[in-house]
């Protein structure tokens, strides 16, 4: 039987990972003490999650699900290049397979709206706003929306994802000609090679297929400007 939101315990995050992407989406503060006074001060919030689904499977996460390139990236990223670069391993392993990206021919239907045989290098399903160390690639996502944004990175060549990349720094990553962008409830999805996630950085071998937003599904306490 399923609990209700309201009945379950409430959640506060301290920031201890390399990256703590979803703490910075809730404006949770990375110093222990005060995001410690923040959980005593403050009342939970219901924050959205997403179901990931596939052939026998179902998870859930907070964050964000990366797929394709993205999964290759996190692959490419050795316990030494983490030690290094902490929060921009990501972008060291990103150099990795940058000469060899992978094009994945892939069909999505974001609600009622299809998408067929795009020429994709990445999919990412977003809850929170940052990636991979608190890259920004989701600008518009919200938690506390009962949405999820839907971002396709077109293939193209390494110019082009260069291009991507500086509209990413300029702050109109989305307007990019390389970018599809929507904010569903529901997407389902289907490529060919296999693509295979990463879910809030754990890679998930089995091929997801569908994504649903579950409005509200945990209460956490989050900052002010979150709140806002």
């Amino acid at each position: 039987m399923c609990v209700d939101p309201i009945d379950r315990p409430s959640l506060g995050i301290l920031s201890l990972g390399t990256a703590s992407d979803f703490a910075g989406t809730l404006c949770i503060p990375d110093n222990l003490s005060a995001a410690i006074k923040l959980i005593k001060s403050t009342n939970p919030l219901p924050v959205d999650v997403i179901e990931i689904r596939g052939d026998g499977f179902a998870r859930y996460y907070a964050n964000i699900a990366a797929g394709g390139n993205c999964v290759r990236a996190s692959e490419a990223i050795t316990e030494e290049i983490k030690a290094s670069w902490g929060p921009f391993a990501y972008i060291r392993g990103a150099l990795n397979i940058l000469p060899d990206m992978t094009t994945y021919r892939v069909s999505l239907r974001c609600d009622e709206e299809e998408f067929s045989d795009v020429q994709s290098w990445a999919v990412l399903v977003a809850n929170g706003k940052t990636n991979a160390g608190r890259i920004e690639v989701a600008p518009k996502a919200s938690p506390f929306d009962g949405l999820m944004d839907v971002v396709i990175i077109r293939d193209g060549t390494i110019a082009d994802m260069v291009q991507i990349v500086a509209n990413n720094l300029l702050g109109n990553f989305l307007e990019s000609e390389q970018v599809i962008f929507r904010q569903v409830r529901f997407l389902e999805l289907h490529s060919e090679p296999r693509m295979r996630f990463t879910r809030d950085g754990e890679i998930v071998d089995d091929e997801p297929i569908y994504f649903t937003v579950v409005p509200g599904a945990i209460r956490m306490h989050v900052g002010d400007e979150s709140r806002a």
